[in-house]
């Protein structure tokens, strides 16, 4: 069996288990029901790259659920526990898009004989789900820290709990070890499946997972989590609640009174939209700093 047979049943076999995986998923609360079709999208292309990819993405999902229900009725009380009942269906393509992409681009690459890049890819991809491992794990962690939350654009005002662009101790080093729980998946799946038939690894075997090159990984991610706190701060409004005293960024503060505007960014966008941008940042990174220094490939 050549690549382009593997790529082809990968690509039918990987759209009947993603439409299988995503009612799973459904019923679980990892997603909800109008989130699907996203769904199958991103899990096929996913799929595209390999079992140890899938597995690693699957793995990715699990982990991130479990931390997103952790503390789940101090969330509800401080009003941050909406993804709780699953992730909508913007919430999948920004979190599921840029990994998705890149792993499409990592199988394409070693069907078509260019091993080097399709490990550069395949780096990327990992390197985009840390992120996203790295900022689920900040917010849904760091929100139930006891410490103030600090805002990057106002460091001296007091912050209510889940707001974009707010940081505690806590939260970030929970995004370290989010990070970290991505790229030693990646390292422990690689060692499992290295002497697995082509079909089963496929691309996998065009990187090795070095040392330096599972720490890259694990900074790359922390280094997307904090770009999305930073352009969280500067691309979403922020409210202040007269009542409470608090930097939040609703319209009306869990307390029910209504905030008034502090500060209007000229550039606004969605927190989606932050997410999106902060995978993308760690797997562009990934993509020059592994062709700068090829070394990281083997």
């Amino acid at each position: 069996m050549n690549t382009y047979d593997i790529l082809i049943m990968y690509l039918v076999a990987g759209l009947l288990a993603s439409v299988a995986l995503s009612v799973l998923a459904i019923r679980a609360k990892v997603i909800r029901r109008g989130a699907m079709p996203q769904s199958v999208m991103v899990g096929t292309l996913v799929t595209l790259s390999g079992f140890p990819s899938v597995l690693l993405f699957i793995l990715f999902l699990a982990y991130t659920t479990l931390v997103t229900r952790l503390g789940k009725e101090r969330k509800v009380k401080l009003g941050v526990a909406d993804d709780v009942e699953g992730r909508k269906a913007n919430q999948v393509v920004a979190v599921g898009f840029t990994p998705a992409v890149m792993a499409m681009a990592s199988s394409i690459m070693y069907a078509v004989g260019l091993t080097e890049a399709s490990g550069v890819f395949l780096a990327s991809y990992v390197a985009s789900l840390a992120a996203a491992s790295a900022d689920t794990w900040a917010s849904e962690i760091g929100v139930l820290s006891r410490g103030r939350p600090i805002l990057f654009t106002m460091p001296r005002a007091r912050v209510s709990p889940g707001t974009s662009g707010a940081v505690t101790p806590l939260g970030e080093l929970s995004s370290l070890a989010g990070s970290a729980s991505v790229a030693l998946t990646y390292l422990a799946l690689t060692r499992v499946f290295n002497t697995s038939p082509l079909w089963v690894k496929f691309n996998w075997g065009s990187l090795n997972p070095s040392i330096q090159l599972v720490l890259l990984i694990i900074a790359l991610g922390y280094v997307g989590e904090v770009m999305d706190s930073v352009i969280g701060a500067l691309t979403q409004p922020k409210y202040y609640c007269d009542r409470c005293g608090v930097v939040t960024e609703h319209e009306v503060h869990t307390c029910g009174e209504r905030t008034r505007l502090i500060y209007d960014p000229r550039v606004k966008l969605s927190n989606e939209a932050v997410n999106l941008l902060e995978s993308l940042i760690a797997a562009v990174l990934a993509i020059v700093i592994t062709l700068s220094f090829s070394r990281l490939l083997t």
